[in-house]
């Protein structure tokens, strides 16, 4: 069942961008839990248009290279999560989760996981097998090693970039 119809979704957004009221107050107002909720919608509405809040009643599963995409975008823009998220059409926390995993276990753990529960061991007395870590291909360590070298290299230019203002403000201050 979904918590929040489209209708519900769009009247909330349409308030809250005519300028009356903020987050909090429409959170309040409209029974909500977090004013992240409101803004995660406002984002979507803004970038997307009002049609996105369209409730969605189907499990979507992403693919390796999508999912490596909003890291990247991520990684190499100076956006937020949510940004991010609006942009693909995500929600934020699936987003900030895809990059916690890549920080954690790289590309392999991006790769899709069994369903269900794992099967019970029906002869307690064998010992656990150690199952064999997992390793990328070479396809994989390669994009691995892309998308970490485009955001070494969005950081070194946001790093330069901050210098170049730091210097000229300095130069401004000693010719006055």
């Amino acid at each position: 069942m979904v918590k929040y119809s489209t209708q519900f979704k769009i009247k909330v957004v349409q308030e809250y961008l005519l300028g009356n009221t903020s987050y909090n107050i429409l959170c309040k107002k409209y029974g909500i839990s977090d004013p992240i909720v409101i803004r995660e919608w406002t984002e979507l509405a803004k970038s997307h248009g009002f049609a996105f809040l369209k409730v969605k009643h189907t499990k979507q599963n992403y693919s390796i290279n999508f999912k490596l995409k909003v890291i990247t975008y991520y990684c190499t823009h100076d956006v937020g999560f949510n940004k991010v998220a609006a942009h693909f059409n995500l929600n934020h926390s699936q987003v900030y989760s895809w990059y916690r995993i890549y920080q954690k276990e790289g590309i392999v753990g991006l790769w899709p996981k069994p369903k269900g529960r794992p099967r019970k061991n029906m002869n307690k007395r064998k010992k656990k097998q150690n199952q064999p870590l997992l390793t990328p291909t070479k396809e994989e360590q390669y994009q691995q090693e892309i998308t970490d070298l485009k955001a070494q290299l969005a950081y070194a230019k946001m790093e330069n970039d901050i210098l170049k203002k730091s210097e000229a403000n300095s130069d401004d201050l000693t010719f006055s």
